[in-house]
């Protein structure tokens, strides 16, 4: 059974990661070497031009608004949160979402829970099917070795259950466990994944969904304990309205599957695991808590944006709630050329921002002795190349070579595995923590 507390964390083991030196980072200072923990204490003005453009700034006050944000949200809900890892891969950041009270983190791959334990992360769930012999077998011996670890994965097809059943034998097989770790009694916990036609994995019908929880019921390695679902797959920023009666359709067809499947005795108190970023809310009006264990995964509250997401979260543009969540992304990049006169090339591109799901909004100009700064309100960004943003200015804005531009993003998944460290500013940009990626 899956316990109902907070996860954890090794606070020592945070520590040794943010001591380790990483010469030539993107954005370091260029005459010194210097560590994560070291940047953080160093004080600087981070566009005093003793760090290297382009540059990712992170609001300190937004991240801390956003943890806490989110945290009460789930917590006045009664709903877990599982905060998807992958938005950051930040040990600093997760450090901070664990410390909120999150119950696990998410991880989507083997290597990013491997980065997880790296620092004692003791509950994950991985929102996907394990199928690799070696991450099986890896995973395996790390639950040996830590019978305080917890893990949970998802299933969608009968033959999966079989593979990641057989595998877990070869690998128990090939082990003298002793009395601890994936012992008879310890079983590993599973969601079923259903999805729908035209999506992604995952059960698409009742009866596959019976098959699938059969099959592990009659599995020697694994426990059911739930359903999975992700609803963030076909989102229209201009059609809210067709998206949201679109969810709330693929929501009812889960919400019928775990009712079934509970009713017939194949689940029993089931976790309900959902929740992207934008539709969240739906989740929640969906499934009562009363009725079932919710839990929400949304990583990308921890940074918002400037964009996308400041538009679609229900905590933000597309909701009322009270306090909404802050954009906490920054990226600046020096005028290299303006060779016309409605455009500048700013040294910003898209090795250094996302620009998956809108490109960059040029949202400030700040001249290059940082004595005048002004918001930007109808630049943008024409096309991106590797590390170059050609962008559309008024005539006279007066933006010239050696000048700063900055950016807002949408996606903060796509912003942060672009930097190894990223500086955390006041709100005069000064520097006041830092942390770093590990992707």
């Amino acid at each position: 059974m899956i316990e109902t507390g907070s996860t954890s964390y090794d606070p020592a083991a945070l520590r040794r990661l943010r001591e380790e030196v990483r010469p030539g980072w993107k954005g370091a200072p260029l005459e010194r070497v210097m560590s994560v923990a070291q940047l953080a204490t160093s004080g600087i003005e981070a566009l005093d031009g003793t760090l290297p453009l382009p540059l990712l700034l992170l609001s300190a006050s937004a991240l801390v608004h956003n943890v806490d944000r989110m945290a009460r949200f789930a917590a006045d809900r009664g709903v877990l949160l599982a905060p998807h890892a992958k938005t950051t891969m930040s040990p600093e950041l997760i450090a901070a979402q664990i410390d909120a009270g999150a119950w696990a983190m998410t991880a989507a791959t083997p290597s990013q829970i491997r980065t997880l334990r790296a620092f004692g992360v003791r509950r994950i769930v991985c929102a996907n099917e394990l199928v690799e012999t070696a991450a099986i077998a890896w995973l395996a011996a790390e639950l040996d070795r830590d019978p305080s670890f917890e893990l949970i994965c998802l299933v969608d097809s009968v033959a999966g259950v079989a593979l990641l059943d057989r595998e877990l034998r070869q690998a128990r097989s090939c082990r003298d466990l002793g009395a601890v770790g994936l012992t008879a009694t310890r079983r590993l916990p599973v969601l079923l994944e259903v999805g729908t036609a035209g999506g992604r994995a995952g059960a698409r019908t009742l009866e596959t969904a019976r098959a699938v929880a059969d099959a592990v019921g009659a599995s020697e390695h694994l426990e059911l304990i739930g359903v999975e679902f992700f609803e963030g797959l076909r989102i229209d920023a201009a059609d809210m309205a067709a998206t949201i009666a679109d969810v709330d359709a693929q929501l009812e067809e889960v919400h019928a599957i775990t009712v079934a499947l509970t009713t017939e005795g194949r689940l029993t108190d089931p976790l309900v695991s959902a929740g992207g970023s934008a539709l969240f809310d739906r989740v929640l009006a969906r499934f009562g808590t009363d009725r079932f264990r919710v839990l929400l995964r949304s990583g990308c509250y921890i940074s918002q944006d400037g964009g996308f997401y400041a538009e679609v979260s229900p905590l933000a543009g597309r909701g009322e709630e009270p306090e909404p969540l802050e954009n906490a992304i920054e990226v600046w990049g020096a005028v290299l050329s303006r060779p016309e006169a409605e455009v500048a090339v700013v040294g910003a591109g898209r090795r250094d921002m996302p620009y998956d799901i809108r490109l960059p909004t040029p949202r400030w100009w700040r001249s290059r002795d940082g004595r005048h700064q002004v918001v930007l309100s109808s630049a943008s960004v024409l096309r991106l190349n590797d590390q170059h943003a050609t962008v559309r200015l008024e005539p006279d804005a007066p933006v010239a070579v050696g000048d700063l531009v900055g950016f807002t993003v949408s996606h903060p998944c796509g912003a942060f595995d672009r930097w190894a460290v990223i500086p955390v500013v006041d709100d005069a940009r000064r520097i006041v923590a830092a942390v770093h990626t590990r992707f």
